[in-house]
This record gives structure tokens, sequence and C-alpha cells, in this order.
């Protein structure tokens, strides 16, 4: 190295690195450490979100983080709504939808969530992946239904003499029969196979309560249906069987992605 260059090269060593403020970084407080992106420290404590989608602010003296989950963000890409951070009577709560309720604080984990009050709770309810899977930003938001002191949040809601329940997807289908309600969800992996094609369940009844899917068969007033659209019912003698093909071979491999990182989030401690 030629002498000239030596003392430019100690200046550039010299001074200080710059860092990206939106990169990963550590804190520590009290001998508490904690390691992610934009950590924050209410003066007892610090947090960090663990991925760059995620947000901590400190409200009512106390930090909170929240993280998207990982299949929405992918869903969602660049156009992933922010969430938000909230406080009432000493609670605190991240998320979106964030809902107050005798006291009680919750947040939907994404942006299609709903919060609602129940009793002396908040209760949330999320679409689940498959529906992120299909219809990325444009998820369709869930519908409450309320009867009596009943209610639930979801697709395709119906009321019933028991109370009132919903489908997890807009692809599910919910019938009343007896005054009982049931709804059906395709699988998963049928979602992915046929996306926003897939065929809707049917519903039939058997011995006065509806049973829903697909090629449904009947034997002596009882009724078997199949889980998937390629799923086959056959009777022999007095008793019905159901086969369902894997659709996992058919299904898209970006949205059976999807379910894989669902399984891991679901699978955190």
């Amino acid at each position: 190295m030629s002498a000239p260059l030596i003392p430019l090269l100690l200046v550039l060593l010299a001074q200080p690195q710059s860092s990206d403020p939106s990169g990963p970084n550590c804190r520590s407080i009290d001998g508490q450490i904690a390691c992610g992106y934009a950590c924050k420290s209410d003066g007892l404590r610090v947090a960090c979100a663990q991925t760059p989608q995620g947000r901590c602010q400190v409200m009512d003296g106390k930090v909170v983080c929240f993280d998207p989950p990982a299949y929405v963000v992918r869903a969602y890409g660049s156009a992933l709504p922010e969430a938000e951070c909230k406080a009432a009577e000493g609670q605190v709560a991240c998320g979106y939808s964030c809902t107050t309720y005798f006291g009680k604080m919750k947040c939907a984990r994404t942006p299609a969530g709903v919060c609602r009050g129940r009793g002396d709770s908040v209760e949330c309810f999320d679409p689940p992946a498959s529906v992120f899977a299909i219809y990325g930003k444009e998820t369709p938001k869930l519908e409450c239904r309320t009867q009596g002191m009943d209610f639930a949040c979801g697709y395709r809601c119906t009321t019933g003499a028991e109370g009132v329940k919903c489908a997890a997807t807009p692809f599910g289908v919910c019938k009343t029969e007896g005054g009982r309600v049931t709804c059906f969800d395709p699988a998963p992996e049928a979602i992915c196979a046929f996306g926003r094609s897939l065929p809707p369940p049917t519903c039939k009844s058997s011995e006065g309560n509806a049973v829903c899917g697909y090629g449904c068969a009947s034997s002596y007033g009882r009724v078997a249906c199949a889980s998937t659209p390629k799923g086959i019912c056959k009777v022999f003698n007095s008793e019905v069987r159901c086969f369902d093909p894997p659709s996992t071979l058919q299904a898209d491999a970006s949205c059976l992605a999807l379910l894989g990182l669902a399984a891991l989030e679901g699978a955190k401690p």
C-alpha cells in the first residue's frame, strides 16, 4: 500500500459508522437486553418488534410491541396498513380494529379482522391464512351478526334457535336445520388448489341436522359429504363412504407457502 493512502484510510476508519435507523438494533436498560426493530423503552422495560413491519410504542407509561403475521405481510406486500396502538383504563394493545369494552382492550392481528365486546371481555376474529393467500390485500372484511346476547363474526353468518354462527372463509357455507346452525369451510389445501373458482359447497338434511360439503350422498336418512370438490361419496348397502384425493398436488405453491407461514406462527410459544 502506498504511503499517501495510509493517512486517508486511517481517517475513514476513525469516522463513526452510519447505521440504518430502520434496521435491527439492540437496547438495554437495568440489565435487560432486547433486540429487534423499532426498540422502545418505558424506563423500566425495553422491547423490540421482531420484524421490519412491526412497531413499538410507549403509551400510558408502558412499552408494547406488535408484529403482523408473516403470511399477512406476504399477502399485502407494500400495501400493508400500519397497525395502531391504543390505551384505555390502564390497558395497552396494538394491532388492527382495536376495541375497548368495559375496561378491556384487544386488537385484531390482521387488517381484515374485527373485534367486538362480549360480556366483560373483548373477542377478536381474523380470517385464516388461506383467505389472505387467495385475496391478498383484497381480503374481504368479516361481518358480525348478533342474536340476543349471542354474536359471531365471519362470513355468511346465519342465525338459528341455538344462536348465530359464521363460516371462517368466504368459500364456506352456513345452514340452519331444526333450529341448529351448521357451518362448513373447505379445507385450506382445496382453497389453494381452486382459488376463487372453488365450487360452493352444498348442504343436505340428515336426521334433523345439516351436513355440508361436496358430492354428498345419503342412505336411510343419513348423509355424508366429501370435504373437497374432487372428493367422492358412495353408498354401500346402508353405509356412506367418502374419500378426498390429496389437494396439495394441485395447489398453488405460493398459496401453500403462506399456509406454512401460518403454521409457523401458530407454533410460536
